[in-house]
């Protein structure tokens, strides 16, 4: 397989003027050559598309811009993968980042793979507003045979995978990304590769961090988890409710305090 794929990297904004420059700059820093870009845009009244245009030269004829109406952050990302060219295809929040060297281990792992149903998953670090370390989600082979869920922002796809299992089901709200990765991970064709590298940065503040949508939050991943058969009803509910709490306790928390309780948990890991 070719040693560098076609890497195509969609991010859904809207109104996104504050974030959106830094997502665009780890995108093309360090240059990766064999890259699109495809920003969805959901209708911005702030100067998210003009700070885009601002990059046009230096991603050579690379940038798409759609700006299009969506119902929800789900469909736009549907929106954007349907454009998408790429061997392998990547979604960044239009407020997260990647690390500098994303691109590549992405390409280095491609290269090491001999299928083309694949997904590439990297660790991902938690980040305050300001770009400051609160603490690391470590993703692990366990992870993988459990086929638990990951942050979609350091997952990887092929296209070939979406256009075997589809896209993002916009029934849900909160949930798609969950429910796709389920689906994939549920797929034996599907090849899950871990990278122990850090692929992106994700800020506090997104719609699950909002106290506003905890209990929609809570339903939609317990439909979600009932129709991929993960418990019993009883059981998912009160799974998801103790994530909305810890939640809640990470919201009052010192972030040095969640950083050294994160710290613990994974020692014997190795982080």
């Amino acid at each position: 397989m070719n040693s560098k794929p076609l890497i195509s990297i969609v991010t859904a904004s809207l109104n996104s003027g504050k974030t959106i420059r830094t997502t665009i700059e780890y995108v093309l820093n360090p240059p990766y050559q064999n890259l699109e870009y495809i920003l969805k845009d959901g209708g911005s009244k702030d100067d998210t598309i003009d700070i885009a245009n601002e990059y046009r030269e230096r991603f050579q004829g690379r940038l798409r811009i759609i700006q299009q109406k969506d119902r929800c952050m789900y469909e736009a990302m549907n929106q954007g993968i349907s454009v998408c060219h790429g061997d392998m295809i990547g979604i960044i929040n239009s407020d997260d980042y990647y690390s500098p060297d994303t691109l590549e281990r992405v390409a280095e792992a491609y290269a090491c793979s001999d299928t083309k149903l694949l997904v590439i998953i990297g660790d991902m670090e938690r980040v305050s507003g300001e770009g400051k370390l609160i603490y690391r989600y470590h993703f692990t082979q366990d992870m993988v045979d459990r086929k638990s869920c990951f942050g979609h922002p350091s997952l990887f796809a092929s296209k070939a995978v979406y256009d075997k299992i589809g896209l993002y089901d916009t029934s849900y709200s909160l949930a798609a990304d969950g429910d796709w990765q389920y689906r994939a991970m549920e797929d034996e064709e599907v090849r899950v590769m871990l990278s122990p590298f850090v692929f992106n940065h994700m800020r506090e503040g997104g719609a699950s961090d909002n106290p506003k949508y905890r209990w929609k939050w809570v339903r939609e991943r317990s439909r979600m988890q009932r129709a991929h058969h993960r418990g019993s009803k009883a059981r998912i509910y009160a799974a998801e409710l103790a994530k909305v709490i810890k939640r809640d306790i990470k919201r009052f928390a010192p972030s040095k305090s969640i950083s050294f309780l994160y710290k613990i948990r994974y020692a014997k890991k190795g982080k």
